[in-house]
Parts: structure tokens; sequence; C-alpha cells
């Protein structure tokens, strides 16, 4: 398998995408209990950053309360990917990823879309490659 640029991945390059991918599809079904089996529920350090908070959720039941509460606003998530670059480091794995997302809310006529990024900090488990860090940014356009 190859990257975004065409470069062969190694082996565990390919699972830190299949991860990340696989919390991308649960997301985008609002899928509560496929995106928990994504993260490392048990690290004492988890970040979560939401683009819309001012702060990061660092608690895992408020990271799982904040995905509750994303049906009751949402009716459909749409991400698709421009680029991504995968680092793994051992048995830490860091993930840029650079899209277009879009979030049709309940309460409004207008889509939210546009360039998001995203960076992850995943680490290996017994289980496989599972989430501890996850910041999302979106592309600020100005003028």
């Amino acid at each position: 398998m190859t990257d975004t640029t065409g470069t062969p991945m190694t082996d565990d390059e390919t699972a830190v995408r299949a991860a990340y991918t696989a919390f991308a599809r649960a997301l985008q079904a609002m899928d509560l209990e496929a995106m928990k089996g994504r993260w490392d529920d048990g690290y004492e350090h988890l970040v979560y950053q939401p683009e819309e908070y001012g702060t990061a959720i660092t608690a895992w039941d408020a990271i799982v309360d904040y995905w509750r509460g994303i049906p009751e606003a949402v009716d459909r998530i749409e991400w698709r990917e421009i680029g991504s670059e995968v680092a793994v480091l051992g048995d830490v794995a860091l993930v840029y990823w650079r899209g277009h997302t879009t979030f049709e809310f309940k309460d409004s006529s207008e889509p939210l879309a546009g360039e998001s990024r995203l960076s992850a900090g995943l680490r290996r488990t017994g289980s496989g490659w599972r989430f501890i860090h996850w910041h999302e940014s979106r592309r600020l356009v100005v003028g």
C-alpha cells in the first residue's frame, strides 16, 4: 500500500491509517460504540479538542458525553481527505490530516463546510492502534 504521495507504507502506517479511517467512518455514522472502540479509554492523559471548543476535553466520560451530544445537533457529517501524513515512532503514531468537512445541523438550512485540519496521536495497545490525542481546527478564511 502507498500513502497519498505514492510512497510505500509500512504495516504500522497502514494500520494507523485504518484506525483513523475507522474512527472517521464511525463519527460520520454517529456510531458511539464504534467511536469509543477506537480510543484507549484507560490512558490517563487523553486530549480531545473539538474545533468549536475553546479548551480540550481531557476526561474520558466528558469525551463520550461530547460524542453523545452530536446526534442531537447534527443531521449529517461528511469527511473527504485532501491529504495526510503518518509518522510511526515505535509505539506512538502521529497523524496530520487535511480534508474537506461538511456538517449539516438540525437547526440550520446552511451547512458548515470547508477545509479542516486534524492532528492526532495514537499508541499501540494489545488491541491495536488507539487514539489518545485529537485536535481539530478549521482553516480560517479572512477577507
